[in-house]
């Protein structure tokens, strides 16, 4: 293996294995019940009645059950390990991860709020959460990537480095 590959392999374990650990970390944390009361409140600021609030162990928003899903965890854990796996400065990184954390949280409060706004207007679940929230994921894949190219950069140029790798690979596989 070349050693930019390697070096790229390398930064992707060591990613999987910070973000798992944040996830793990995280998720003994109250994470749905303080994603429900921030997305009641903000309803409530808009005049939006919504009250959060639990019941036989499970969190509510209203009828809506917020589980460990709703929290954007997964996607928070996947950032955080991306960025603190990155060679740079520790300040650079930790400015970053809060930075991307808080900007997740806020898009995650936003969406389930507006998805709650929606299902009240009539809309079916498939269009306002699966079709709403598929697309609103994608662009923060997007937006990430693009922050992530500006301020730092080497998280894109491991993952370009192992694309390439992986399409030159299924390229000597065809011949």
């Amino acid at each position: 293996m070349k050693p930019k590959n390697r070096e790229a392999a390398t930064y992707v374990v060591k990613s999987c294995i910070i973000a798992m650990l944040f996830y793990v970390l995280f998720s003994y944390l109250p994470v749905e019940r303080v994603t429900s009361d921030f997305t009641a409140q903000v309803l409530n600021s808009f005049g939006i009645s919504a009250e959060s609030y639990e019941e036989a162990g499970r969190i509510y928003l209203e009828y809506l059950q917020i589980s460990i899903d709703c929290t954007a965890l997964e996607i928070m854990a996947i950032f955080l390990g991306l960025i603190l796996a990155a060679k740079s400065t520790l300040t650079k990184r930790v400015l970053f991860s809060l930075f991307t954390f808080f900007c997740v949280f806020f898009a995650n409060i936003a969406r389930i709020s507006i998805v709650y706004y929606l299902l009240e207007k009539g809309i079916p679940w498939y269009l306002a959460h699966d079709l709403f929230s598929g697309g609103l994921s994608i662009a923060a894949g997007i937006a990430f990537l693009m922050l992530s190219e500006h301020y730092l950069p080497q998280i894109n140029e491991n993952l370009y480095t192992l694309l390439d790798a992986a399409e030159t690979r299924l390229n000597l596989r065809k011949r």
